[in-house]
């Protein structure tokens, strides 16, 4: 890691948090990179909404570093709610580009564009690490808000992509871009593609083959919402070409989109898969997610939008093949053929024909859990951390698309 620079005051950004038993706990996708940080500056002071309760259970890993100092704001989980709080919520980015001397922001924060203004104006040095792509989510499935809601959701969507990137250049801002679809959409001087991962090298779990069990479990882990696009691996089931009899575990909240589940829950008594399908619930990050994926023969991911999956890195650590859409920032994770198999979008017959070319071809299978688990050691939080670091103390800059050599 990048040596201690104990002048730096790091203002955080990435996410909700709450206390129990008097420690603080965060979602692990920001969660290990703010301890890889905190050891590399004087300060560190996260900031963040209060988890609402439905989301609190979600916030899985525990902060360890001493110097970490946690200032929660509002309780938000929605656009729609941090705006109906718009003075709380900038009244608590102030206090972060007042107090800190350096920021870290990660996602698609409400009013980014104002804190990278405050910076800015400022002149502190800032990296943003954007994850995702909401204009198009918006503009993909079904999410249950109706049509007119949707419309204004995506109109907000691409209003507040139009002024982030424009406070990005006014900022001066470094851009951590979760792979080339994003890298592409808020390409500049500064603009670094990366790869979103939580994992350390401590998790990694070999495994020389998987398919050894009379059932074939196949995993998919994500939240349960219209993007990730599991309606399409309900429906390659049936299309299996394999003689085993195979099993999906889906391993996910469904809390925040249960419309969406018993819409999944309909298609799986359609196609007659009800023994072949169970709801695992949410596995927080850890031993209980790593249980999950080490009982498992495939990991699949059909999304429909994406960043760059962590869970694409997680499984390869387990040893897991993975079989994925060639979506958004999946290509930059996954090379097709070498580490995973990609296939595109809302295909079943697709999804169906790679897992049984897997099942079956134990050659394949062996080198794609052999090359995922070597690729992913280029993954880990305290490369990322090191990276993040470099950037703000360094006044170098990035290619557009450009692999970061801290994560190679």
């Amino acid at each position: 890691m990048t040596s201690c620079a104990t002048d730096i005051i790091l203002g955080v950004c990435g996410g909700a948090g709450t206390c129990r038993d008097g420690a603080w706990y965060v979602h692990h996708s920001v969660g290990r990179v703010v301890d890889a940080l905190a050891v590399c500056v004087g300060r560190l002071r996260y900031y963040g909404p209060q988890a609402t309760p439905s989301a609190a259970s979600h916030c899985d890993y525990r902060l360890e570093s001493a110097n970490i100092e946690v200032e929660l704001g509002p309780m938000w989980h929605t656009s729609v709610q941090a705006i109906k709080r718009a003075g709380a919520v900038l009244r608590h980015y102030s206090d972060m580009a007042r107090t800190c001397n350096a920021l870290f922001l990660r996602g698609s924060l409400p009013f980014l564009w104002a804190v990278l203004l405050m910076a800015g104006r400022r002149r502190l040095p800032v990296v943003y690490w954007v994850v995702g792509n909401p204009v198009a989510i918006m503009k993909g499935e079904r999410r249950g808000y109706g049509s007119v809601m949707t419309a204004a959701v995506l109109q907000y969507a691409r209003f507040d992509r139009i002024m982030t990137k424009a406070a990005l250049r006014i900022s001066r801002a470094h851009v951590l871009a979760n792979g080339a679809e994003l890298a592409s959409i808020f390409r500049s001087p500064r603009t670094v593609e990366v790869v979103s991962t939580s994992i350390s090298e401590q998790d990694s779990h070999i495994r020389e083959d998987t398919c050894q069990e009379p059932t074939i479990r196949l995993v998919f882990v994500g939240f349960i919402r219209p993007e990730k696009g599991l309606e399409y691996l309900l429906r390659a089931m049936p299309q299996l070409q394999v003689p085993e009899p195979v099993h999906l575990a889906v391993v996910g909240s469904w809390e925040q989109f249960s419309t969406e589940r018993d819409r999944l829950i309909s298609i799986i008594d359609q196609l007659g898969l009800g023994e072949r399908v169970t709801w695992e619930g949410y596995a927080a990050f850890g031993s209980d997610l790593f249980r999950q994926l080490d009982r498992s023969d495939i990991l699949v991911l059909p999304s429909l939008s994406e960043g760059t999956p962590r869970v694409l890195i997680e499984a390869r650590a387990r040893s897991l093949p993975v079989v994925a859409t060639n979506v958004g920032g999946i290509p930059s994770s996954v090379v097709d053929g070498e580490d995973g198999l990609l296939v595109p979008p809302r295909d079943p017959t697709a999804l169906a024909a790679a897992i049984s070319r897997i099942i079956r071809d134990g050659d394949l299978r062996r080198r794609l859990i052999h090359t995922g688990r070597d690729n992913v050691r280029m993954f880990t939080a305290d490369r990322f951390g090191d990276l993040v670091m470099r950037l703000l103390t360094t006044p170098g800059t990035g290619r557009p698309g450009q692999q970061p050599q801290a994560v190679l």
